[in-house]
């Protein structure tokens, strides 16, 4: 994943590579958010391209993921590849069973590495919950998430800041 970052950072623009690398699985807006204050991209044009960017997957994954995944299964190249990352999602997707739409709301909310947009998409898709009201459920947590992890951010970069100059 490191290598693919590098490989944006160096061929884009320092907002399109922010804006690829907040689509990335694994790092989504949790990760580049830091990497866009690191890349020296204002604040809240940071936070904005950001939350779009880790947004963005969550439309192929609930509205086509499904027939792509059964389609896939077909072929034996593919079927082990998309029966780990279901069962991936089956592990997740417990307290979405239990709590239906405010589980999926909790889950992309809370920014911990395997929660997010993609994950939450996924599970939203194999539950089979209703796709309006999935994006929408994922839309609000993910901006959530990226105010905390925003924040959390700049108390960072403040405290070392903080600790450099004494």
């Amino acid at each position: 994943m490191q290598a693919l970052v590098e490989i944006i950072k160096n061929n884009f623009s320092n907002e399109t590579a922010l804006l690829l690398i907040s689509m990335l699985p694994l790092i989504e807006l949790k990760g580049s958010i830091p990497i866009g204050l690191v890349m020296g991209i204002g604040p809240f044009k940071t936070y904005m391209i950001s939350f779009f960017g880790s947004f963005l997957p969550a439309l192929p994954i609930i509205f086509w993921i499904m027939p792509i995944f059964d389609y896939l299964k077909k072929k034996k190249a593919f079927k082990k590849i998309v029966d780990r990352v279901t069962k991936r999602a089956d592990k997740r997707k417990v307290n979405i069973v239990k709590y239906k739409y405010r589980g999926l709301f909790l889950f992309v909310a809370i920014p911990l590495p395997g929660t997010g947009v993609w994950m939450g998409s996924l599970i939203s898709s194999l539950l089979d919950m209703q796709q309006s009201k999935s994006l929408l459920i994922i839309f609000f947590p993910n901006a959530l998430a990226g105010l905390v992890i925003y924040t959390f951010s700049n108390l960072f970069k403040l405290s070392s800041k903080y600790i450099s100059t004494s």
